[in-house]
């Protein structure tokens, strides 16, 4: 196989604002490497592209930053592969999910004049995704739910050009690591992005229902969710035993994962959480919501809850604090990175192939 010179982009905040998608991108940039390809990184939105013979691109929900990155690789006759991280949000996330007044507006204003208004000020839309996805020579979905999700969101995509690839785990840190955040021990844990999507405001109305334990909620206000984050700082005051951080470094989460009772993660959609991975991976007890692609990675190792029902997150974080540790080693073995990423070969393989013709 042909060594290929990649250029790795995502969305331009990420150094900023790191997520679940940042690990997965540098996760995908070392096994590439370890392949033989040399592999760099930009977040600008139209770099040159003289000396790379493709571009791997990151976030199909992003549209507005991700076609910009495509139509520039296309105007310099660069093929892309597209890691779409993708779920459609008006599908997935309840008008109930937000706070007032957007769950007003989601509520009375139709789809369309939505889609149309987002459009007009430089928001996304199908149209926009449609293009992206249009143009990739590959599109990696990391489920098979998220394959036929797109496939039905975009009919025009040729099944051949989805090639499912996992998201993975690293190793199991020594049981012996500690963290400086001492908050977490025995805890309940959220961690991830702060908005309507993860849900953190029925998770602290459950909480509610729940006095004998402690919440910790690990993160930062995705854009536009500073109000969410208010009302949910809010809610919390009707029973005092939730607890607010803001990011940690990613090195500190090893250790948080580690020493909390649960990880809990009731996101309206996920494709899936990186956090709770890591968890099932330690062997720690996960609550996360039961949605398609979550179901396909945890089978019968998580506690379920319908996100919509601040009850049902109640009952499954019962049923974790309940529950015996499992035993997370049959987990960490399946989704060992080095394992989930290896269709990535027949991917670049094919590249390759397209290069030397």
């Amino acid at each position: 196989m042909q060594a290929l010179n990649i250029l790795m982009q995502n969305r331009p905040d990420t150094a900023s604002n790191p997520g679940g998608d940042t690990i997965q991108m540098e996760r995908t940039a070392q096994f590439l490497r370890g392949l033989g390809h040399r592999v760099d990184f930009s977040f600008e939105l139209a770099p040159m592209l003289r000396g790379y013979d493709a571009v791997h691109l990151f976030n199909l929900t992003r549209a507005p930053e991700t076609v910009e990155q495509a139509r520039n690789a296309a105007r310099q006759a660069r093929p892309y592969v597209l890691s779409s991280v993708y779920w459609d949000l008006e599908s997935a996330v309840p008008a109930s999910a937000y706070e007032f007044p957007r769950n007003w507006w989601r509520r009375v204003v139709p789809v369309k004049i939505r889609s149309a208004l987002r459009h007009a000020r430089g928001g996304g839309d199908g149209q926009l995704q449609a293009e992206i996805a249009g143009g990739a020579a590959f599109i990696l979905p990391n489920s098979d739910a998220e394959k036929q999700h797109l496939l039905q969101r975009f009919p025009a995509l040729s099944p051949e050009k989805l090639i499912v690839v996992l998201n993975g785990v690293d190793p199991p840190p020594d049981s012996t690591a500690v963290t400086p955040f001492s908050e977490s021990a025995g805890a309940f844990v959220c961690a991830g992005g702060f908005g309507p999507r993860k849900n953190q405001l029925n998770l602290v109305r459950a909480f509610q229902q729940l006095p004998e334990h402690r919440l910790v909620i690990v993160g930062e206000p995705s854009p536009g969710s500073g109000r969410y984050l208010r009302g949910t700082k809010k809610a919390s005051l009707q029973s005092r035993n939730v607890t607010f951080r803001g990011h940690l470094p990613h090195e500190y989460m090893p250790g948080v994962i580690r020493q909390a009772l649960a990880i809990v993660q009731p996101s309206y959609i996920e494709t899936p959480g990186l956090t709770a991975m890591e968890a099932a991976s330690m062997g720690v007890p996960i609550v996360v919501a039961d949605v398609a692609p979550v179901r396909e990675y945890f089978g019968d190792v998580a506690h379920y809850c319908d996100p919509a029902s601040p009850d049902s997150i109640a009952a499954a974080c019962r049923a974790a604090a309940a529950a015996a540790r499992p035993d997370g080693a049959e987990f960490a073995r399946m989704y060992a990175w080095q394992r989930v990423l290896k269709p990535l070969e027949e991917v670049y393989e094919r590249m390759s192939l397209e290069e030397t013709h």
